[in-house]
């Protein structure tokens, strides 16, 4: 009897625990759609209420299309597969094992990924010794690794933009808030400042989502280029350890 009684009161628990849950899941549902329709009215408010906040909005929309669209390609080319490909790297040792060092350059004149662009750099100075060839490899893989720089470099550009963006409408909000405070002598209703607060909130708000992803992904991706920069260097001075001189040599 006593068990009896203890599963009894525990599926009545259960029983409890799992209405408790439904009506705060139905309940947080529906304050979410709530929030969501409220959001997607204070952006269509502040994009389509005023010409210059339109523009301004649009600009900072264009800044999120754009730096979508770069963290996608760079997550793409900006990896180990793509810059230092496993593969490559086989098929160049193979050949310089084989001594087959003229298709190596040809094969490595062809590959796009960084270690070979650097291993080329290296065998067009085999004539000039190995010297030459660890400079020649030195400048390549500065000058590609710039490159790279370079390419990320808008992500930073588009993360410190949206906020002057964003900023910008929240300026040109609080005048629109304070234009309505002097056109009704100062007794302006707070229905009437409303429209320019919430300009400039929402503008704020929206440069801060553009920029807080570009700037994060941008510290990614040049700590990525730092670590498979030094990793492809590394590499390509392996391979043509084959060049190197003899201890016992001048």
């Amino acid at each position: 009897m006593k068990d009896m009684g203890k599963h009894k009161a525990f599926w009545v628990m259960a029983v409890a625990a799992g209405i408790v849950l439904v009506v705060a899941s139905g309940a947080l549902a529906q304050e979410a759609r709530k929030m969501e329709r409220s959001l997607a009215g204070m952006l269509y408010t502040a994009t389509f209420t005023d010409a210059i906040g339109f523009f301004d909005m649009a600009a900072i929309y264009a800044c999120s299309l754009a730096s979508i669209a770069l963290i996608i390609e760079h997550a793409i080319t900006i990896r180990r597969t793509v810059l230092v490909p496993e593969l490559s790297v086989v098929q160049v040792k193979t050949m310089f094992d084989e001594r087959r060092f003229r298709e190596a350059m040809e094969f490595c004149q062809h590959d796009p990924s960084f270690v070979s662009g650097v291993v080329h750099a290296g065998l067009i100075e085999a004539a000039n010794g190995y010297e030459a060839m660890g400079a020649a490899m030195e400048d390549a893989a500065g000058e590609r690794t710039a490159r790279l720089y370079r390419k990320i470099e808008w992500l930073n550009l588009l993360g410190n933009v949206a906020p002057m963006l964003g900023l910008w409408g929240t300026v040109y909000g609080m005048m629109v808030a304070f234009g309505e405070i002097e056109s009704k002598g100062g007794k302006a209703n707070p229905s009437d400042l409303a429209g320019g607060i919430m300009m400039a909130l929402v503008s704020t708000f929206v440069g801060l989502i553009v920029a807080i992803p570009a700037l994060s992904a941008y510290g990614i991706f040049r700590s990525r280029i730092d670590q498979l920069s030094m990793e492809a260097a590394l590499v390509a001075e392996e391979l043509l350890a084959n060049f190197r001189p003899a201890s016992g040599e001048a």
